[in-house]
């Protein structure tokens, strides 16, 4: 793993760190809270969740919850921070453990996919962040605030992989990050949505492999900015372009 990594994965393990209180008791009390948090808001949404739902949740009342933190918002953002260190440890093993961004998405993905089986609310509450952040700039102003790990592993990954030559460095790291976002949390929150009966790993090994597949055969390919750039830049490195059509006699 580059330093550049290696530096993403200490900031990221101290980030996940933050809020958590010394002392057995208080930490476990914490860690309900959080839990109890996530999956009222996934289910709830910011606006309609109180401070006394979430107390109710864990059997304390909303005035003992204020000792814990000083707002909702406050809360938010302690609960995204807690959704993301479940996934943070795979993604960063990911990382340490894979040598090419080939191996990397696909296991993220799949590391997400885990999870989320484990508890649906992982999904749920990630899923609503953005929608969230666009109702409530409050929270956008709040969240940017705090570390984002996972962007800024996934950042690092990206970035990583066009100084390799595995993608072309012209092609835009927050874009790259929305495609992948976009494609793994569609998955899920469709999965979730329909309360589906079968687990999300299997849904989500379909569409690793649909990825897998644009590595092999030079599927993957965002549209081009303009027609001087399309001609050499539009594309992941080492993946062929899509044949032009015969012109018709």
């Amino acid at each position: 793993m580059t330093d550049r990594l290696a530096g993403t994965a200490a900031n990221n393990r101290n980030a996940a760190r933050v809020g958590r209180p010394r002392g057995s008791n208080k930490e476990v009390k914490l860690a309900q809270i959080l839990l109890a948090a996530r999956r009222q808001f996934a289910e709830k949404g910011y606006a309609q969740t109180t401070f006394k739902d979430v107390g109710r949740a864990v059997g304390m009342t909303h005035a003992a919850l204020y000792s814990y933190f000083s707002s909702k918002l406050d809360l938010y953002a302690a609960t995204l921070l807690d959704a993301q260190s479940v996934l943070l440890p795979e993604y960063l093993r990911a990382l340490a453990e894979c040598t090419t961004l080939r191996e990397r998405f696909d296991r993220i993905l799949m590391a997400s996919a885990a999870a989320a089986d484990r508890d649906l609310t992982v999904t749920g509450f990630l899923a609503a962040v953005p929608i969230e952040m666009r109702r409530h700039p409050e929270l956008q102003e709040e969240l940017l605030k705090r570390s984002n790990g996972l962007y800024q592993t996934l950042s690092a990954m990206f970035e990583e992989a066009k100084q390799s030559g595995e993608l072309n460095p012209e092609l835009s790291t927050e874009n790259l990050i929305t495609a992948f976002f976009g494609g793994a949390l569609g998955v899920s929150l469709f999965h979730y949505g329909m309360h589906a009966s079968t687990r999300l790993t299997d849904a989500m090994a379909i569409f690793a492999h649909l990825v897998d597949q644009g590595f092999a055969t030079g599927d993957i390919a965002p549209a081009a900015a303009s027609s001087s750039a399309a001609g050499n830049s539009g594309l992941v490195r080492g993946v062929r372009k899509p044949a032009k059509s015969a012109p018709k006699a």
